[in-house]
This record gives C-alpha cells, sequence and structure tokens, in this order.
C-alpha cells in the first residue's frame, strides 16, 4: 500500500486515490460511510481543480451535458410542490458528477497501480461475500449470526436486501479492469477470476432479487455480442452458473421460490383474486383480475406516478416528492404509494415531468445508438467502435439506465454513487482514445 501512496502525488490526490480503492468496502457498510467518502472526494477535487487549473475536466461535452440535467434538478425543484424538501435532495447532486470527474483525474495519473489495487478491493470484497452468502443460505445464518431474511440472502446488507443489486451493478466494472490489465497471464489468477464470477452469478440468483438476476444476465448477452477478446472466459463462468443454479434448484426447491414462482403470481399468470384496474388512471373495483406490470404493488405506483404526470406535465411534482405526495387522495391507489415508484423513467415523469424524463430519454437512445452501431460493425465489418474495457463499463451504464425494469430511487445516494462509479473510467478511456 505505501508503495501506491507516492510522493509523485499530493497528500489530497493521495486521500482521493484512498477513498477510491475503499468505495467496494465502505459502499457494503451503507449509503453513510459511502456517501462521506464520495463528498470528501468531491470536495478535494473541486479544490485541486482550481488549485491545478484542470479547467479542461469541467470545459467540455460531458460535463456540460450534466450541468444541464443538474440545472433541470434544480428548475423542477424549484417549482415543486414543496421547493425546501425537494432543493435537500438536489441541491448537492452535482457531487456525484464531481466524484466521476476526480475519478477520471486519478485514473488517468495512476491507472495501473489503482486499477490493480481496485481488483485487489474487489476480489476481496466478492469472495467475502460469496462466502459469507452461502454460509447464510445452507445454515439460515451467516458468520455473523444475521438470520436470513424473509428466505432472501442479504450476507453483510443485514436487513437491506441489496446483495444482488450490489454484485450484478459492480461486476461489469470489475470485469472490466481485469480486462484492462489483461488478465489470464498467471493460470492461479485465472481461476480465482473464475470462481469469483461463478460465486458472483449464482449467489445473485439466491439472493431473489430478480431485476438484479435479469441485469448480470442481461450485460453478460451484452459482452458476449461485443466484446473482441475474453468470451470464452465470460460464456464459461455463465454456462456453469446455469449449471449450478439448475443444480442447487433441484436439491433445495425453495431456492427458486421468489425469482420463479413469485415472479408468475406477481405478473397475474397465477390468480391470487387481486383486482386490478383495466384504466390504469381510473381503477374500479368490480373490475376483473388481469395481468399487470412487474407486480401489484408496481403497478399501482406507475398508476400514481401518471396521475402525478397528468397534472404536472411539464416540471413535475419536484424531486424526491413522490412518497410526499403519493398518499393524497388523488394520487393515491390502494398499494401505490411508497418512497419512490420503482422505476427510474416513471420516476423522473412524476417528478420531473417532460424536461427531465426527455433529457433522460434522450440519453438512453443515445447510449443504445452507440453500442447498436459497434454491434453492427463487430458482427459485419470486425470493426470495433468501442474497446474491450469500454464495452464492459457501458454494460454497467445500460443496465443502470434500461427502462423496462423495476429499479432503485434515482436520487438515492447509495445507488447514485454505483449509477456514477463507471462514468469515471469511462470518460478517462475516451480521452485516452482521442489522445
Amino acid at each position: 500500500m505505501i508503495n501506491y501512496l507516492n510522493y509523485k502525488r499530493n497528500i489530497l490526490e493521495n486521500i482521493i486515490f484512498f477513498l477510491i480503492i475503499l468505495l467496494p468496502f465502505t459502499l457494503v457498510s451503507g449509503p453513510f460511510l459511502s456517501d462521506l467518502s464520495i463528498s470528501i472526494i468531491a470536495i478535494l477535487f473541486i479544490y485541486i481543480s482550481f488549485q491545478k487549473k484542470l479547467y479542461s475536466y469541467y470545459n467540455n461535452i460531458y460535463s456540460k451535458v450534466f450541468g444541464f440535467f443538474f440545472l433541470i434538478f434544480l428548475l423542477t425543484s424549484f417549482f415543486s410542490l414543496d421547493p425546501l424538501i425537494s432543493f435537500k435532495k438536489t441541491i448537492f447532486f452535482f457531487r456525484f458528477w464531481i466524484f466521476a470527474l476526480a475519478l477520471w483525474y486519478i485514473f488517468s495519473k495512476n491507472k495501473d497501480s489503482l486499477c490493480k489495487i481496485l481488483i485487489n478491493s474487489f476480489s476481496l470484497v466478492f469472495i467475502f461475500l460469496i462466502v459469507d452468502g452461502y454460509i447464510q443460505f445452507f445454515f439460515k445464518e451467516n458468520i455473523f449470526g444475521w438470520s436470513i431474511q424473509d428466505s432472501r440472502i442479504s450476507s453483510l446488507f443485514k436487513d437491506e436486501l441489496i446483495l444482488g443489486s450490489y454484485l450484478s451493478r459492480l461486476l461489469p466494472i470489475y470485469f472490466g479492469l481485469l480486462v484492462y490489465v489483461k488478465f489470464g497471464e498467471n493460470i492461479f489468477q485465472y481461476i480465482l477470476f473464475f470462481l469469483i464470477f461463478i460465486g458472483v452469478e449464482t449467489l445473485i440468483f439466491l439472493s431473489g432479487e430478480r431485476v438484479a438476476f435479469f441485469y448480470v444476465n442481461a450485460s453478460t448477452l451484452l459482452l458476449l455480442l461485443t466484446m473482441n477478446n475474453f468470451k470464452l472466459f465470460r460464456l464459461s463462468t455463465f454456462i456453469i452458473s446455469i449449471f449450478l443454479i439448475i443444480t442447487l434448484v433441484n436439491f433445495y426447491p425453495n431456492a427458486s421460490e421468489r425469482i420463479i414462482n413469485k415472479t408468475q403470481k406477481q405478473l397475474g399468470f397465477v390468480n391470487e383474486n387481486k383486482k386490478l384496474p383495466l384504466n390504469i388512471l381510473q381503477p374500479k373495483d368490480n373490475e376483473k383480475p388481469k395481468k399487470y406490470v412487474f407486480s401489484i404493488e408496481h403497478h399501482n405506483h406507475y398508476a400514481s406516478s401518471l396521475r402525478m404526470f397528468k397534472d404536472n406535465k411539464i416540471t413535475g411534482v419536484g424531486p424526491r416528492m413522490f412518497r410526499f405526495t403519493c398518499g393524497k387522495k388523488k394520487y393515491n391507489i390502494w398499494e401505490g404509494c411508497s418512497t419512490h415508484p420503482h422505476n427510474t423513467y416513471v420516476q423522473l415523469l412524476a417528478e420531473t415531468g417532460l424536461i427531465g424524463f426527455s433529457f433522460g430519454l434522450i440519453l438512453f437512445f443515445y447510449f443504445v445508438f452507440k453500442m447498436f452501431n459497434h454491434l453492427i460493425g463487430a458482427l459485419f465489418k470486425k470493426k470495433y467502435l468501442f474497446s474491450d474495457f469500454q464495452i464492459c463499463l457501458l454494460a454497467s451504464i445500460l443496465i443502470t439506465i434500461w427502462p423496462f425494469a423495476p429499479s432503485g430511487n434515482f436520487f438515492n445516494n447509495w445507488i447514485s454513487i454505483i449509477y456514477y462509479y463507471p462514468v469515471g473510467f469511462f470518460l478517462w478511456s475516451i480521452k485516452h482514445k482521442n489522445q
């Protein structure tokens, strides 16, 4: 560790470097330490930016796009139903972008050392979660005596059922770092990484997080279609993981309860005598059961959001205001009240109106267009628009902004850190490619 914290960086850069390599650990600890870490990183980088006149990091198309997005949040907060509450969440939202810029800066100066030590950090965390998660699965308690939560593995996250989300969102970044250092030359390391990937993928299934299981499979498919190298590694780990999951389900049928059985029930394929409106905006109690979006709860969240949008089309009800608005009689639909609507685009539509929603949708189609161009070039012309390292980062970004799946609160601090984590590496890769 001492070798990595050397005289070539000043003390502030060393602090940023140290906090970045600790992020895989602090993210497991919860929102407090991880948010504190990136807040410190943002403050220190702003100071370094003025000290070293790093204006190019802010004067580029990417920072300008985020700046415009940030202004949208401030504008919709100003016109929200309660500006004070809304501003508390949005006024410092820019720190996540500054964190991405700081990661770009530190990686550009120390890419080899930062990459290698981050791989070690991720490996240690993943190995511990795999061991602890399997102990919890087989013995109903983890090594700290924390019980399994409603037949779902949570490991070190205790009563927060986000183990699968953590693993599925960070696995493509981890793979990208491995691709960057061209792993595989050391047979022992190759086998270790091989086992980690199998352990992570099966653990995501056992966590019972359906969206996380979808994410890991979607990102894997995207990598297999678009990468130039390392396809055999990823395909092999994926096939073995599926085989292991099938084996576990045969011996432990309860392992598939939430992923398969409960999904069928919540989608409406199994009649649980729950009634839902044929008209999502105007429910009637006497209507017959029907298929619905993801689950009755999700369906009602979306219905409440659409009602909010209907009354506030341009700026929405304001960032973070869904939780305070969904309880009102005109918006509340049975089980439709929560802290957020559980879908990024529905949340943007309800809380930021057409302004925020349109911007988010444009961003999504931009990345899809770029990936489509890369895929066409790779399949038919053997030309690759992005490097394998960039493809891994884009996979992480695309599952974050994918619109057709439930998601976390867009303005949640913990999830925002994970959202912006691959962005810093990707910004560096674009600059490096241009040079």
